[in-house]
């Protein structure tokens, strides 16, 4: 098997169009963003248990960062750019 006529497949999609491309990469980084933010909402549930103060505050950046995704486009329809808006996909 010669392995300069074998076709290299890196990735499983066809992009075609930086938008695309742009979207699929917003995608999986509000993936983790959200992940990272529902761990940061259950630390902070913790802390607050265990009695100390700090856990509102890990709490509040947990909502912020899990929910970044849908306050942009909510600021960007208010602003009248909703078309300018990258629709994050997988």
């Amino acid at each position: 098997m010669n392995i300069l006529n074998t076709p290299l497949v890196l990735a499983q999609t066809t992009l075609t169009d930086l938008k695309d491309m742009f979207s699929v990469a917003l995608g999986v980084i509000f993936f983790f963003g959200f992940v990272y933010g529902v761990f940061l909402i259950w630390r902070g549930a913790r802390k607050i248990a265990d009695g100390d103060s700090e856990g509102y505050s890990s709490i509040f950046g947990g909502i912020i960062i899990a929910g970044a995704g849908l306050i942009m486009s909510s600021f960007f329809v208010l602003a009248g750019l909703g078309d300018a808006a990258i629709e994050p996909s997988f």
